[in-house]
This record gives structure tokens, C-alpha cells and sequence, in this order.
């Protein structure tokens, strides 16, 4: 069960976006992302949405700027599809996006999503920059997660957006129904179904996130293996594939690792980043290449299984997944 304490103060006549933010454990696991939407130059217009399991820990005079903001208590947040879920369905604004709590943003990236939706996108995606760009395994999962979108991008219509880090037509998102969960959770899923109901998408190239990456190696390749084991899960549950499919994609797993290593090559020289990555990056994306591959083999023959609950830690609290040589902490600020 769930509990949703609202507090509307409008300062404006209509909300024009929806931004939510979860907490694993304590609301103060969000502080920081709050302080960077209170930075935003549409913030009167903007609704703010904590998923916590408690109010502790976040002072209310942290949203006094916000157009409204509400709680979505969850006694226990298991997994981001399930609280981002309960977000978007309480969400007063049109237009909806995640911030996670170890992302930065530039002060009009609400602004500039708004705009790219009123042109008539469905969804909308935004750059990514490195915030921890110390160590090479944060950058190996950059790129291995996010390469199309790593800046910088060119502002165009796309079918290729990176999970987490795009808003939507809220109504859309809607006609999902008992499926909600399971497309937020997966949203390269999610972009693929959209690409094939017709679905507008568009990448704000302009509109720019500073990304807090897993840099810790066995962690990376950990959170490869669940990702795709419960990308290729949602993938065939939505379209709800034969066995016959299933067993095609299964057959075709050896390639997907090459597949994917000719995209993030791609996007690093796309970058101009590869006299400075290159060789030395290929050791780490392969490794998690590797355990991609093994989890989205399973992920077609047997589910996701618990994998969604397994990636929650990472996702929510990512300080705890970081290299020993790392030096971010969720304090510092980024500029």
C-alpha cells in the first residue's frame, strides 16, 4: 500500500511539468537532486514528487519555489518501476520526468524538455554528461549505457533514448496500464514499443544531465547482467512473443555483445573521445558486455525474475557503487 500527501501551493495557473525523484531508505537520499531543481528557471511551473519511505530527513521549506509538490510514502520502495509508477499516476502536470538522485542539471533542462513536447513529442530525452569522469569504468559504463546520448548530441527526432533520462506525455504513458511498472522499469523496452506504435520522440541536445556513473567493475558488469536480463524480459512480455521468438533471439546471443561494442565505439569517436579511451576502455565494456549478453539470453528464455528489486540499490543509492578511487560524494556540487 501507499500513501499520498499532497501539498499544492500554485504560483502559477497550470503546472507545465512533473518531476519526481525516489528514496531508497531515508528523503534525505534526495536533497542533493531537489537542490538542483531548485536551480531550474521554470521552477513555479514545475510539480515536485518524492517516493520515500518516510517524510524524515527532507525539511519542507526545500520545495517553498516549487509551483506543487507531493509525498508518495511507500513503506518499502523494492524497485524504481514500481515507485516511479506510483509517481506518474498522482503527477497534476501534462508532461512528466524521473531525476535521479545522483544527476545534475542545467538550469533551463525542465525548460527545454517543455519546449521539445509542446512541438508535439511524445517523449523527449536529454544529453548526458560524466560527473564522476575520474576512472575509466565510469566512463565504460557511460558509454555503455547511455552512448547515443553521451554530449555532445545534436537536437533531433529519434527513436534512441537512454533509459531514466527522458520526460513523457503523461497521458501516454497512462495507456499502459497494468504494464506501467514493467515499461518504466525498462524504458529501452519502452522506446522500442513507442517506435513501433508511431510514437514521437526527440533528443534535447541542449538540454543537459551530469550523470553520477557505477564505477566500481564488478558492480558495472553486475548491473549490465540484470539490466538486460529485464530489458529482454519486458521486451518479449509487451510484445508477447512465441517461443519461436524467443528461441530466435535466444540463438542470436553470441552476436549481441559485438553488436553493441560497434555502437559504443561508435559513440566515442562520435565524441572525439577516443584517443583518450581508447584501447584502454575495451577491457572493462567487454567484461560487462559479457554478463549483458549472459543476462539477456535468460532474460528471453526465463524472465527477469527478481532482477528489478537487485537493481534498486544501485539505482537509488549509487554512492555505495562507486570505485575505491572515486572521489565523488553526493555533497559535492558540479558546475
Amino acid at each position: 500500500m501507499q500513501e499520498v500527501i499532497s501539498t499544492v501551493a500554485l504560483t502559477q495557473p497550470e503546472l507545465k511539468l512533473t518531476v519526481y525523484t525516489i528514496a531508497y531508505e531515508s528523503a534525505s537520499e534526495c536533497k542533493m537532486v531537489i537542490q538542483e531543481l531548485r536551480r531550474q528557471t521554470m521552477r513555479a511551473d514545475m510539480e515536485i514528487i518524492v517516493v520515500s519511505p518516510t517524510r524524515e530527513g527532507m525539511d519542507e521549506s526545500n520545495f517553498e519555489e516549487f509551483g506543487a509538490w507531493q509525498w508518495v510514502i511507500m513503506p518499502e520502495v523494492r524497485a524504481c518501476g514500481e515507485a516511479m509508477e506510483a509517481a506518474v499516476r498522482v503527477a497534476q502536470a501534462p508532461y512528466v520526468v524521473y531525476a535521479e538522485e545522483h544527476s545534475y542539471f542545467d538550469e533551463e533542462w525542465a525548460q527545454r524538455l517543455v519546449a521539445a513536447h509542446e512541438r508535439g513529442y511524445d517523449a523527449v530525452g536529454f544529453a548526458m554528461e560524466n560527473a564522476n569522469p575520474q576512472t575509466l569504468t565510469s566512463w565504460a559504463q557511460l558509454y555503455g549505457q547511455f552512448g547515443p546520448l553521451v554530449a555532445p548530441v545534436e537536437s533531433r527526432e529519434s527513436h534512441v533514448l537512454a533509459g531514466h533520462h527522458a520526460s513523457y506525455r503523461k497521458d501516454v504513458l497512462l495507456n499502459y496500464a497494468d504494464l506501467l511498472s514493467t515499461m518504466l522499469e525498462d524504458e529501452s523496452a519502452l522506446f522500442l514499443d513507442y517506435h513501433a506504435r508511431g510514437k514521437r520522440m526527440f533528443i534535447a541536445g541542449d538540454a543537459i544531465s551530469r550523470h553520477v556513473n557505477i564505477s566500481n567493475l564488478k558492480a558495472y558488469m553486475h548491473m549490465d547482467y540484470l539490466g538486460q536480463r529485464s530489458f529482454a524480459s519486458a521486451r518479449a512480455r509487451v510484445g508477447q512473443w512465441q517461443w519461436w521468438k524467443r528461441a530466435l533471439y535466444v540463438g542470436a546471443t553470441p552476436l549481441i555483445p559485438g553488436v553493441r561494442l560497434w555502437r559504443i565505439l561508435r559513440d566515442i569517436k562520435r565524441t572525439g573521445r577516443q584517443r583518450e579511451m581508447l584501447p584502454q576502455i575495451l577491457a572493462p565494456v567487454a567484461l560487462a558486455l559479457l554478463a549483458g549478453a549472459w543476462g539477456e539470453m535468460l532474460g528471453y528464455l526465463a524472465g527477469s525474475s527478481d532482477c528489478a528489486q537487485r537493481r534498486a540499490p544501485a539505482e537509488l543509492q549509487r554512492e555505495r557503487f562507486l570505485g575505491k578511487k572515486d572521489r565523488w560524494t553526493k555533497e559535492q556540487t558540479v558546475t
